[in-house]
């Protein structure tokens, strides 16, 4: 009797991870370089271009991609994240919330994947099946926004971060920003000037002007 039950439970955790392993095959981000990412340099002015990584990377599934670039000055090196989301179509940038909180979520989560970073200063895990039902972000007590960002199709903040999780309307993380360097200069936009919506990063190891969204076209 215990082995015809031993048997059915390894039966049913099997049929269990398999079950997940498929899933997570056929719905995980997927990688691109140079192809997809070329499609959004819309978002860069022309006189930006000749500054940009010859390299760029994607991480893409059917709701989202998730766009790198590298974009090189004299002075200083940016990390630049265009993330669009291709389900989030009824949100209104004016109800954006960011909260500062002591714990911003968990960056361990049981199944997770982190796409995008390639080169990146920033680390992003997503929680598997994650589902953004808001636009609410945290952002850990050791992060510092220095100064708010506003235009006509985007809304955020110029900063100093430490960690910063996107969350559901019960609180929980869906989606966690862990930065490599403690209190990472850093901008973080939502933008939306059509249909879908992105959030925009842009990083570096040294502090910068934040007058360097102007590379972007967001008006």
């Amino acid at each position: 009797m215990f082995k015809v039950y031993f048997k059915y439970t390894l039966l049913i955790v099997f049929v269990f991870v398999l079950g997940i392993t498929l899933h997570q095959l056929f719905t995980s981000h997927r990688s691109d370089f140079n192809t997809i990412s070329r499609k959004y340099l819309y978002f860069f002015k022309d006189s930006a271009l000749n500054n940009l990584d010859t390299i760029s990377s994607s991480s893409f599934t059917d709701s989202d991609v998730l766009n790198d670039y590298i974009f090189n000055t004299n002075k200083n090196k940016y990390f630049i994240t265009i993330w669009e989301f291709k389900t989030l179509h009824n949100f209104l940038l004016s109800e954006v919330v960011v909260n500062k909180v002591e714990f911003v979520g968990n960056s361990k989560f049981i199944l997770q994947e982190t796409p995008g970073g390639w080169g990146s200063t920033t680390s992003i895990s997503i929680k598997y099946l994650y589902e953004i039902d808001g636009i609410s972000l945290n952002i850990s007590t050791n992060s510092k926004v220095i100064s708010n960002l506003e235009g006509k199709y985007y809304k955020g903040f110029y900063g100093l971060m430490d960690k910063m999780s996107l969350i559901d309307k019960d609180g929980d993380a869906q989606v966690y920003f862990n930065f490599v360097k403690y209190q990472t200069p850093t901008i973080l936009l939502f933008y939306k000037k059509h249909k879908n919506l992105f959030i925009i990063l842009i990083n570096s190891k040294n502090e910068f002007d934040k007058n360097i969204i102007n590379i972007l076209n967001l008006e």
